[in-house]
């Protein structure tokens, strides 16, 4: 079918995204704005300019470039108006040393399964895979689909990495090549679900769905300190747990505020939450272990 899909990360080796060892797909484009994200160079589901102030000398050469329109260098800084230079890819080529990069490159599946199968014996040694994430990988489902078939062709196991958006139904399409499912569960508070990720959605449907085609699901629940560190919170994760006999794992993963040292054109403001004390997190690891041990 010769489809592209749009990556902005290829991360093998990964031991976070499912079972085992995988090679993680991160691909492009992302319908939510969360307040926390830490990829937020995946939300744009276009290429994009990225700047890397670690890698820049001031050498002063993309400014002559623009004659200065739109990047200065001010106070031994370089700045970059990203709304006007978004779309620059000249730049990375005219830098010398090479501080600037595009943000998502075009693979076809065979492209992609030419980087997979290098690492197949890790994955066949540890009951491993490759996980789709992002980003939301269900905005490509056309490609994803083309790749998921491959690779089931191959015997390799698959992630799905999903927000739990899916007001298009594109889960339906997945569920002859999935083997297991990341669900996130961020907010369900609705008035919260508005403010903090820019979307309203429950992910009940989505769980009904895989309890009634006998999908395994591992529920991801990022724990954002004074937005979902509830009792309210907790509760409807344990009811979730009881009630779908599909979730086969559960994760808590505490905030944290690391994210990649580049610059590019931004589509959501990110804030910084406070951080977890080692305290809290001993707690949180506590209560995930209560909370596995309802799992069927």
């Amino acid at each position: 079918m010769n489809k592209k899909g749009l990556i902005f990360d290829i991360q093998k080796f990964s031991i976070h995204d499912g079972p085992g060892i995988r090679t993680t797909i991160f691909f492009k484009g992302c319908s939510l704005r969360c307040a926390w994200c830490h990829n937020p160079e995946s939300i744009c589901p276009q290429q994009q300019l990225s700047y890397n102030p670690k890698k820049c000398q001031l050498c002063g050469t993309c400014v002559k470039y623009v004659n200065s329109k739109g990047i200065n260098i001010k106070n031994n800084q370089l700045n970059i108006d990203f709304s006007i230079h978004n779309n620059s890819f000249q730049l990375v080529n005219i830098c010398p040393f090479k501080a600037y990069e595009i943000l998502g490159k075009e693979y076809t599946s065979n492209e992609i399964i030419d980087i997979i199968l290098k690492d197949k014996e890790y994955y066949d040694n540890s009951n491993g895979g490759v996980t789709f994430s992002g980003g939301e990988a269900l905005n490509q489902i056309d490609f994803i689909c083309e790749l998921g078939h491959k690779l089931k062709a191959l015997n390799i196991n698959i992630c799905l990495d999903i927000s739990g958006y899916d007001t298009n139904n594109f889960i339906d399409k997945t569920f002859d090549f999935v083997d297991i499912y990341l669900l996130d569960f961020k907010i369900f508070n609705s008035k919260l679900q508005k403010k903090y990720i820019n979307k309203n959605f429950k992910i009940d449907d989505l769980l009904n769905k895989f309890e009634k085609n006998k999908k395994k699901v591992i529920l991801r629940c990022p724990i954002i300190p004074n937005i979902n560190n509830t009792t309210e919170h907790f509760q409807k994760i344990e009811e979730y747990i009881i009630k779908y006999s599909c979730i086969k794992d559960i994760n808590l993963l505490p905030y944290h505020n690391l994210r990649k040292n580049k610059k590019f054109l931004s589509f959501i403001k990110i804030q910084d939450f406070n951080l977890f004390t080692e305290e809290e997190k001993t707690n949180l690891k506590k209560l995930e272990k209560y909370l596995v041990t309802l799992i069927k």
